[in-house]
């Protein structure tokens, strides 16, 4: 499967700062709950636990993480097959790179029903409901 299939890209000419504030504002605009918020920078970067291997490699990079989950469209998955919920709440990356930035996340309505057949079956176009406001909210943060 191609990256593209299973994946919502938007890029944006904010700062990834700037465009974590607005993906804030637009994820509780569309009734969304911010379940978590990290920085990911300097762990990915190989710093906190130790100072990396000194390649530089990662440097000027920057990525930080938004869990978001709208409950009521949460909870029919959950009902349907438990371990829906692995794949909840939704994480959305925001990446900085040489003056690029870049709002990511996984499409659930193709990735669900990869992972749950039957349980997604019976939730009709939840799924790719799900997609569509992820989407719009992503586009809203740009």
């Amino acid at each position: 499967m191609n990256p593209d299939e299973f994946t919502i890209v938007v890029e944006s000419s904010k700062s990834a700062r700037e465009a974590l504030v607005d993906l804030w504002k637009a994820a509780l605009a569309a009734g969304w709950v911010v379940v978590g918020d990290y920085d990911l920078t300097g762990l990915l970067a190989g710093r906190g636990r130790d100072e990396g291997d000194g390649s530089g490699e990662g440097e000027g990079v920057e990525i930080k993480s938004l869990d978001i989950c709208h409950p009521e469209l949460a909870r029919p998955f959950v009902k349907a097959e438990l371990r829906t919920a692995l794949c909840m709440p939704c994480n959305v990356l925001v990446c900085s790179e040489g003056g690029r930035t870049r709002l990511m996340a996984m499409r659930p309505g193709v990735m669900m029903p990869q992972l749950f057949s039957e349980a997604t079956q019976a939730l009709g176009d939840l799924p790719e409901r799900v997609d569509r406001e992820l989407e719009r909210i992503l586009q809203q943060a740009a």
